[in-house]
């Protein structure tokens, strides 16, 4: 028996194919597709409202067509995930956009699973409305968790070691450095009265205000390192000592307000906070055109926030998303580092503010 030619046999093939396709409207063309392929497809109409879900989706889910259409299929969609789907989805069906989402979606065994989620505009006939797809990134979901919970880590392990070297090197600078220094002011002060007036007395006089200088120089550094207000007096103590020296560092008023001395942060959780304060203090200084700041400290049993506000030009939305903004991720990261949480807002001519929350545990809180 002669078999046809390569060509010839698809043609035999496509053949019955397209005489059962043969004067099927668009809509059926395209659902008899998607039943065919194993990506889960869905279509919705213009208000947003789902059309249709392929058989890989139902199957997916092990519900049926009817319970699935409408909104009945974000019955599946986990509660935490469904605010945020419905916001991105709304938004896109009122600017008629491409919109994604990520949420987790209950599968027919009972467990969810993280899909993505990907609409676009489209018109089938003179239809107009959504089509997209969903795709199951489980294991690519929970690949990048663990590499992100392996990156804070590695944040959290270096910037305990950065904190280490900070206070040997603020207790070196102080001890060594500054008693060395002392001593020489000392010397310098005994040799005076021995010598003549003149030329010589003069300079050694303004050896000893070098040396006065050079001293002071000593504290402030080690003090920015460490803060030694901090380690012996709490936060409170250590936040308006700061607010002090960065006004007779900038001459720009700075108010604090605290209420009481004590805090249920741990030693770690407060020296963050005290960071993030003085980055925020820079920032006020290199780029707010301030003049005045204030900060706040409120805490009750539920949780801690340190307010930080300016009456400068405001910081943009493209500053704060900005590619060069390293100090805001900066902060950021150190909140999310002690479980907190930072907001930066700011309106032109009407200055930024600022806001660290950190949640407090209800047991074992420790006083500092």
């Amino acid at each position: 028996m002669v078999r046809p030619s390569g060509r010839r046999a698809n043609a035999a093939q496509a053949r019955p194919l397209g005489a059962r396709l043969r004067g099927v409207d668009a809509e059926t063309l395209f659902r008899w597709i998607a039943d065919r392929t194993p990506t889960m497809i869905w279509t919705a109409d213009a208000a947003g409202r789902y059309t249709f879900f392929n058989r890989a989706r139902l199957r997916f889910t092990g519900r049926s067509l009817d319970a699935e259409l409408g909104d009945g299929w974000m019955e599946r969609v986990h509660r935490e995930d469904r605010s945020a789907y419905l916001q991105s989805h709304e938004h896109a069906v009122r600017a008629g956009v491409p919109f994604t989402a990520e949420y987790r979606l209950r599968r027919r065994d009972g467990c969810y699973r993280w899909v993505l989620h990907h609409g676009q505009p489209w018109k089938i006939g003179d239809k107009p409305g959504f089509v997209g797809s969903c795709l199951d990134f489980t294991e690519r979901k929970c690949e990048e968790e663990r590499f992100r919970a392996r990156l804070r880590e590695l944040a959290d392990h270096l910037e305990a070691a950065r904190e280490e070297e900070r206070s040997t090197v603020a207790r070196e600078i102080h001890d060594e450095l500054g008693q060395t220094l002392t001593a020489l002011k000392m010397e310098i002060g005994r040799a005076i009265p021995f010598i003549r007036r003149g030329p010589a007395v003069d300079r050694l006089q303004s050896m000893v205000g070098l040396c006065e200088l050079a001293i002071q120089a000593v504290q402030r550094i080690a003090s920015r390192l460490r803060s030694p207000v901090l380690d012996h007096l709490g936060l409170a103590e250590a936040v308006s000592w700061e607010a002090a020296a960065f006004r007779a560092r900038t001459g720009i008023r700075c108010r604090v307000a605290a209420a009481g001395d004590t805090t249920a942060l741990s030693t770690d959780q407060q020296l963050v906070v005290f960071r993030i304060l003085q980055e925020a203090l820079t920032n006020v200084a290199r780029h707010a055109d301030a003049s005045a700041v204030s900060i706040r400290i409120r805490e009750d049993r539920r949780r801690f926030e340190l307010l930080v506000r300016d009456n400068g030009r405001g910081i943009s939305p493209e500053e704060l998303a900005g590619p060069e903004s390293f100090g805001i991720l900066g902060m950021r990261e150190r909140a999310a580092a002690i479980g907190g949480a930072l907001t930066i807002g700011g309106r032109p001519g009407r200055g930024t503010h600022v806001v660290v929350q950190v949640p407090l545990a209800r047991e074992g809180r420790r006083r500092g």
